[in-house]
């Protein structure tokens, strides 16, 4: 593998993606180009890393915001991206969202920040997509309809909240009634409040509120929240105060590192994945509105690392939004399979409709080399075949003993031309890609066989760095809603 020295890479140029295996000369990903995305898929062990780290070092030596998002829990990897941003003098904008493990990371609400309709639909992002059923549909209209009354009155209140004050008001009529007596006590005639008590009106019988028919309402957005509201998910998640407003993470170019429990808490993984894109695509819809001077540059990497464990459709407007906000994508994938979630093929066309480089590793499965060849292309080969014969016979009867017979020459050629179509890589061709090297098709007319640089924090700076230390930014005490301890002491008595 090339060792490279980075800081001869200029950053006007973008990001260096290799070089290639037959000239040797640098290939660039232009920082111009960047916003229309890149894909990397590879098999285990053949090299993404190497690229992913390459990159991911280049975006931070050139003052480059970043959103990493790891489907593992490897403190190798943090420890290696801390050691970067050390190394270019960043660490004071290196920031870490780790609920497994609340000591090691900074505290983040995604549901605290935008007007109603965003949050909502953040949080609706947590429920399964019902269309086509009618049916369903309508419990997740009605679901929808009472989230946005609540975030509605939450945000009247003026008060911050969290996973907490809605998994409350969600599981607990005590919680109901507190936010409605706050209502009218403090905001008596604002249209939340009336709004608000209209849908309690809905479940108030002779015989006292129906809970368990509001609960019905909601569909079971109460144990989607509930789990971000307890246990580690909720020392990380459960502030009035976030360190982490991915906003500003975008705009002041911050370096985010985000570790997912896909292996030991799967369903809360994928459930903090679907916050975090759906926060990403608010963010994204604000940027939007800004000057472009305003905007990040160079442009801000958001790297879903093996992202088949957690990516789903949600993802799909990210790639079709980002790029007028000077944001790019750059998801990482093992195979073809893991962009079509229960086989379902829309991701995979969104992604590869929407990615201008697109990086090919070794591929070990027969079916994704295929598709990696179709992604490639054809083209059309001639082949052309030439035959000639000539021969000599001669004839006559065996009894007769007369010198004469019967001879004949004979002589023939012929062409053939056919026209059929080839892949410009075969298949097979994939397979054997070796480790460290890559295929970049770029705008879909360019291919380059490189080879990846191999890129490591220093030894100065594995010595210096060790040991990941978090930013704590001094925050204020701020008071939130706190309906959770209300009920708490309705229930103490």
């Amino acid at each position: 593998m090339v060792k490279a020295n980075m800081k001869d890479n200029e950053i006007s140029q973008g990001l260096l993606a290799g070089y290639c295996a037959v000239t040797g000369k640098e290939v660039h990903l232009p920082y111009d180009r960047l916003p229309q995305h890149v894909s990397i898929c590879g098999a285990t062990g053949s090299g993404t890393s190497i690229l992913n780290d390459s990159l991911i070092k280049q975006q931070i030596d050139n003052g480059g915001g970043l959103l990493f998002i790891n489907g593992g829990l490897a403190n190798k990897e943090l420890e290696k991206i801390y050691q970067y941003a050390c190394s270019a003098g960043r660490e004071a904008e290196f920031l870490v969202i780790n609920p497994t493990d609340p000591d090691l990371s900074n505290s983040y609400n995604p549901i605290m920040f935008g007007d109603p309709q965003e949050v909502t639909s953040r949080i609706m992002s947590l429920l399964p997509d019902t269309a086509g059923n009618a049916g369903a549909d309508f419990f997740r209209s009605s679901a929808q309809q009472a989230l946005e009354t609540i975030i509605s009155a939450f945000q009247c209140l003026g008060k911050p909240y969290n996973f907490e004050d809605l998994a409350s008001v969600f599981l607990y009529e005590q919680a109901l009634m507190e936010v409605e007596r706050r209502l009218h006590e403090d905001h008596h005639e604002a249209d939340e409040t009336t709004q608000f008590s209209a849908l309690l009106s809905r479940y108030k019988t002779a015989k006292g509120f129906e809970m368990e028919k509001f609960k019905e309402t909601l569909g079971g957005l109460a144990g989607r929240l509930h789990q971000f509201s307890t246990g580690t998910f909720g020392r990380v998640m459960n502030t009035y105060n976030p360190e982490v407003n991915l906003e500003e993470c975008i705009l002041q170019n911050k370096i985010l590192y985000v570790m997912l429990p896909t292996m030991g808490k799967n369903e809360q993984a994928i459930a903090l994945a679907k916050l975090i894109v759906a926060d990403c695509r608010s963010a994204i819809a604000r940027c939007q509105k800004r000057p472009v001077e305003e905007l990040p540059n160079p442009p801000f990497m958001i790297f879903p690392d093996e992202c088949g464990s957690y990516m789903d459709t949600s993802w799909s407007r990210i790639f079709e939004q980002a790029r007028s906000s000077r944001i790019f994508m750059m998801p990482a994938y093992q195979t073809f399979a893991n962009l079509q979630p229960a086989g379902d093929k829309t991701l995979s066309e969104i992604v590869m409709g929407n990615t201008y480089f697109k990086f090919f590793f070794k591929q070990l499965s027969t079916e994704s080399a295929t598709q990696a060849a179709d992604e490639l292309g054809t083209y059309l080969r001639t082949t052309y075949a030439l035959g000639t014969g000539s021969g000599t016979t001669m004839g006559g009867a065996e009894v007769d003993t007369s010198p004469i017979k019967s001879q004949g020459d004979s002589s023939a050629s012929n062409f053939t031309q056919r026209d059929e179509e080839a892949y410009i890589v075969k298949p097979e061709h994939f397979k054997s890609i070796p480790i460290g090297d890559c295929l970049l098709l770029a705008g879909g007319t360019h291919l380059y066989h490189l080879r990846i640089p191999f890129p490591s924090p220093s030894a100065e700076a594995k010595a210096e760095f060790k040991r990941v230390t978090l930013n704590r930014y001094p925050r204020d005490e701020v008071a939130g809603l706190n309906l959770g301890e209300a009920v708490r002491e309705f229930m103490i008595g």
